[in-house]
């Protein structure tokens, strides 16, 4: 059991180590404060289950520091310890769920029966937490293995309802890559957007299957299917089934997935995408060529346009429909259309030649935008050094002008005012904590002159970081 002990007096502190080393052998006493900022940041830094805090200290008090701790970790535990026996500071404890209040001096049994009994309620509750994730686990494989397996039953549809109430929507990913032990797909739920997934390591295989509170398009799996290939790299193939509001078309849509990913192998024209044209039935022709080319896949806009155009019916008005929907849908989404102008009713090589300029314009953008996030991802990562725009040009792999114009195309903000929004969100997570002094956040956020870093925190926030911290502690 790992404890921390916040207490100013040298004297008490060294006391309580020792008799909590005496009386309990399963104790590891792992950190000792001598005032309540301390305590804060030792109680992030090396992760105490119990924290015995004296409540009167210098600077942030014992109460604060509580309060301060629960907020960035609820599950730690702490038994109060004071000198006063204030009833206003037991019932301020309470709200905070603190159980356990010492007064000082205390009898031992009673400090003894104190720690047993929040040592029994630490370990009641890690005992139900890891109960609870296991049991979540074991129901999500199963769940996933009814979806693969073509068992879609009563039990399957309370699975969902009990892991994810709020399912809309779900598909399937099939991944086919050389290195799949190497692919990390915890933590992909914020990185490509989606609400859950559940994924396993299937012979040479990794699946997916992707879990929405939202209806999901054709348009949306592919370009997720395109952010995770882009991510993997030139050697990963994404087979993608089609998106269902029915859970019983699930186990259809993992087999669409199977069938997409070993045709994409095979034939090695695409690195994503749906079943191959003549795996399916499909009747729309104009909304697959729409499709295709809004994933960047010019090959498969090509061939459904070739099929269509060996038997066209209507052709004019499909022609004309085709060029005005695929240009108004590619401003929607921020791209540039092709700027050759509509190609004539019989040219086929025209129109073939428009659409695969139109794709290469959507890989284009996509290849772009992915150049933005890693651009956006290291500046998170290195806000505190002093970084240029020279420098993250070069992480994207771009020219420092180029990659300055399509930054600001890019997040409406030039690179500068995006690297000091970052520092001075950072700044004011900090000024929250209440652990570091202005200088140290001035340094820990890239600055190195206190007074600036005051000067442009006051621009932005209308208030000195002073004036920001004192606003803080009213509330």
């Amino acid at each position: 059991m790992r404890v921390l002990i916040a207490e100013d007096e040298l004297l008490e502190r060294k006391a309580m180590r020792k008799f909590l080393e005496d009386n309990f052998s399963d104790v590891t006493v792992v950190g000792e404060a001598a005032n309540g900022r301390k305590a804060i940041e030792m109680a992030e830094e090396l992760l105490p289950q119990i924290i015995l805090m004296d409540i009167k200290m210098p600077g942030i008090n014992g109460l604060e520091a509580i309060k301060a701790i629960h907020q960035r970790d609820p599950q730690i535990k702490f038994i109060l310890v004071s000198a006063y026996d204030s009833f206003d500071y037991a019932k301020q404890a309470m709200k905070m769920g603190v159980k356990e209040y010492i007064l000082k001096p205390s009898k031992k049994e009673e400090t003894i029966r104190a720690v047993l009994r929040v040592k029994k309620e630490v370990m009641e509750e890690a005992a139900r937490v890891e109960e609870h994730r296991h049991s979540s686990l074991i129901a999500r494989e199963l769940f996933l293995t009814r979806l693969m397996k073509y068992e879609v039953g009563a039990d399957t549809f309370e699975l969902q309802r009990t892991l994810f109430p709020g399912l809309q929507s779900a598909y399937f990913l099939a991944v086919k890559y050389p290195a799949l032990e190497e692919i990390e797909a915890e933590g992909w739920t914020e990185y490509f957007g989606v609400d859950d997934y559940i994924y396993r390591m299937e012979d040479d295989q990794l699946i997916i299957v992707v879990l929405s509170r939202t209806k999901k398009d054709k348009a949306a799996v592919l370009k997720l299917a395109r952010k995770l290939q882009m991510q993997l790299g030139p050697q990963a193939y994404i087979g993608a089934g089609y998106p269902t509001d029915k859970l019983e078309d699930l186990p259809n849509a993992y087999h669409q997935a199977m069938q997409a990913v070993k045709h994409l192998e095979q034939i090695g024209n695409s690195n994503f995408g749906f079943p191959a044209a003549e795996q399916r039935q499909s009747n729309n022709s104009l909304e697959d060529i729409l499709l295709e080319v809004g994933s960047g896949n010019h090959t498969n806009a090509i061939h459904f346009f070739s099929d269509w155009w060996k038997d066209k019916e209507d052709s004019v008005e499909m022609l004309h429909e085709l060029y005005f929907r695929l240009k108004q849908e590619l401003q929607q989404r921020g791209i540039q259309p092709p700027d050759t102008g509509l190609p004539a009713e019989e040219d086929y090589q025209g129109w073939t030649d428009y659409l695969k300029l139109a794709s290469l314009n959507v890989q284009h953008h996509y290849q772009s935008q992915d150049k933005m996030e890693r651009a956006k991802k290291y500046i998170h990562d290195h806000f505190q050094e002093p970084i240029s725009l020279e420098d993250v040009a070069e992480h994207a792999d771009l020219s420092p002008n180029y990659f300055s114009n399509l930054f600001k195309a890019s997040t409406g903000e030039t690179f500068i005012d995006y690297l000091t929004h970052v520092r001075l969100q950072k700044a004011k997570e900090f000024l929250q904590s209440h652990r570091y002094t202005l200088k140290e956040i001035c340094f820990m956020v890239g600055y190195k002159d206190p007074n600036y870093f005051s000067r442009v925190f006051k621009k932005y926030f209308s208030l000195s970081p002073k004036q920001y911290q004192k606003e803080i502690l009213k509330k």
